[in-house]
């Protein structure tokens, strides 16, 4: 029988309140946040104070049933979670029933249609999540409907969330986490979304359209001499007038290319979208003790390890703007760490739970998009997407690379918004087991996880971040 500490048991309490209401089906109006009757220090710029982080939460089984003496390496992982004064994860899908669902399917994205049951999120909070960012590219797999209801749960248990909302103001906004060290404030947004998931703003005679806190990108493309000379022929051939003029630009294929010294694709973060984050965080450091910013952002693509320029020139405005950290999820993989001015940068933190592949049912767009008949059930589907070998391997697609599968839970120690320690916890989810265990997390054993810890360390290293693997985890310290 493990002693669970003192500190832990406010965090307890929040869970049976949340099981409580799932047995009952009792909405709470609000769920008292960890510590809220314990005697508050004074908040001053030396408190110290742990946040724990982890990356992509796709969900559909539940988890809690391993944390029992015959799973150590889970146990130790929720011990890692719970023993912080916050924990932010990623929550990339819907929350409900999907027999009690009134609404229908409408993602865009062309993946899974991603969903679990309230019970999932249960176990996410009896882990010790208590985080959560809801602006993702499945924001809104079950459209307006789908992305409310998760909402509304989440509210009744009073669970901070942030990132989606009925309109751009509300989706922009904080949420705000009280604990005995201070007032978190929890800010989300994606640069990768769908288009319909973007929310708008509201005017003074039409409402806003409710989605996600959207980063858009522009892109720019630009052709050398040679290129642009092929392509006003291609121009012509399709009958587009085009003038002789070497330094107008070309629409060919629907793609508009300008003129330049060599062939490239140049992507900028919409101006309009920065200054608003930049506002909605200068904002939350006044209102907050601390401002956990969050984006999730795939681009340049999930086989890049390194993120893009744009990505990093804005994390850095961010963390400027008063952030005490930015966290970025998406490439499904780790990317580097940056400690800018004092506060860390997690370009990706890659999976935390990754079950994709036991969603079921699955709406009838997916076998349509395999040419499946109606009559297939869940499994064909996952066969014809994973493309399984005779021994049912997967071949093709996310199960067939272990860096989906191995990653980082970080612990940082900050003294108010500055970072004195990083613990990087590696964990490992399971990428040889059957499909129906595969994607949940564990602590990593000692060989694996000290590669995981290398590479991360390898992936920092240009951004001129030192991690060191020490007693099975990886640290930096600021020095």
């Amino acid at each position: 029988m493990r002693v669970i500490p003192a500190r832990l048991e406010s965090r307890r309490r929040v869970a049976m309140i949340v099981a409580t209401a799932l047995m009952f089906a009792v909405p709470l109006l609000a769920v008292p946040r960890t510590g809220q009757a314990q005697t508050l220090s004074p908040i001053d710029s030396e408190t110290r104070w742990t946040l724990a982080g982890a990356g992509d939460v796709i969900m559909n089984r539940r988890v809690m049933q391993f944390d029992h003496p015959g799973d150590p390496a889970f146990q130790e992982l929720v011990d890692v979670i719970q023993g912080a004064d916050a924990a932010f994860m990623n929550l990339e899908q819907s929350v409900f029933r999907l027999e009690e669902f009134t609404g229908w399917p409408a993602a865009e994205n062309g993946g899974n249609y991603e969903v679990g049951s309230p019970e999932t999120l249960k176990d996410l909070v009896d882990m010790g999540f208590d985080l959560f960012n809801r602006a993702n590219n499945h924001t809104t797999d079950y459209g307006v409907e789908g992305m409310r209801l998760t909402g509304r749960l989440m509210d009744e248990w009073g669970l901070v969330h942030a990132g989606a909302g009925e309109n751009l103001g509300w989706a922009s906004r904080p949420g705000y986490l009280e604990t005995p060290k201070g007032r978190v404030a929890l800010i989300g947004m994606a640069s990768t979304h769908t288009p319909m998931s973007r929310a708008g703003r509201a005017g003074p005679t039409v409402q806003g359209r409710p989605g996600l806190n959207a980063l858009r990108l522009n892109t720019r493309h630009e052709g050398s001499p040679a290129t642009m000379e092929a392509l006003r022929e291609v121009a012509r051939a399709q009958g587009i007038e085009v003038a002789d003029d070497e330094g107008v630009a070309v629409r060919a294929f629907g793609i508009t290319v300008y003129p330049g010294d060599e062939d490239r694709s140049v992507v900028t973060l919409n101006d309009v979208d920065r200054e608003r984050v930049l506002h909605e965080v200068r904002n939350a450091t006044d209102q907050g003790d601390y401002v956990v910013a969050n984006s999730h952002s795939h681009e340049p693509g999930n086989a890049f390890m390194v993120p893009p320029d744009w990505m990093v020139e804005f994390a850095r405005q961010v963390i400027d703007a008063g952030a005490a950290t930015f966290i970025i999820h998406g490439p499904h993989q780790l990317r580097g760490v940056e400690i800018h001015n004092g506060r860390p940068i997690f370009y990706s933190l890659g999976d935390f739970i990754f079950q994709n592949e036991t969603i079921d049912p699955m709406p009838s767009d997916q076998r349509d998009r395999y040419g499946l008949p109606l009559d297939r059930l869940a499994s064909e589907i996952y066969d014809t997407r994973f493309q399984v070998d005779e021994d049912g391997n997967p071949t093709t697609g996310f199960p067939t690379d272990s860096r989906w599968y191995e990653s980082v839970v970080p612990v940082v120690t900050f003294e108010g918004s500055e970072a004195v320690e990083i613990v990087f916890h590696p964990i490992e989810l399971g990428w040889k087991a059957p499909r129906s265990q595969r994607g949940t997390p564990r602590i990593a054993p000692e060989e694996l996880g000290r590669s995981i810890i290398e590479h991360l360390a390898e992936l920092s290293r240009p951004f001129g971040t030192e991690i060191v693997y020490e007693n099975g985890v990886g640290v930096w310290r600021r020095r």
